[in-house]
């Protein structure tokens, strides 16, 4: 009779129980990881659009610059990259590509940036429109 009665008062979990809590687990890592993973490449290009931010501001430095220098308004990209706005452009942990877009009015600079491999916003990609000035 002693001896029933230790077994008894033993605690512990039992095997249902940790089953339960073990498939609770996989459940909530099944829906956290992917939202994990997307988050990620959310971050990756949130920061490709700061990069084309930048590069938009490049293009509008150098617009400006020409516009002191020669006194008129640029007419197209190779105004601006003949006094010195480079394509590719090496901004960080981004590469920026200026490329001409359409002739307008307004004349259009298409802006794209992409994350550098070995970085951590390697696989971020945004793009945008600069307008030059008239």
């Amino acid at each position: 009779m002693e001896s029933k009665r230790i077994l008894r008062s033993q605690q512990g979990f039992t095997l249902i129980e940790i089953i339960s809590v073990l498939v609770l687990l996989a459940i909530l890592a099944a829906v956290a990881v992917p939202r994990f993973i997307d988050l990620q490449a959310d971050a990756r290009n949130s920061a490709a659009q700061a990069a084309v931010a930048e590069g938009i501001a490049q293009v509008n430095m150098f617009s400006a610059q020409f516009i002191l220098q020669n006194g008129t308004a640029p007419v197209n990209l190779a105004s601006l990259t003949g006094i010195g706005l480079t394509t590719p452009y090496a901004a960080g942990d981004f590469t920026i590509t200026f490329t001409a877009g359409a002739a307008g009015p307004p004349v259009e600079v298409d802006i794209a940036a992409a994350g550098n491999a070995g970085t951590s916003v390697a696989g971020g990609t945004a793009t945008g429109t600069a307008f030059l000035p008239q």
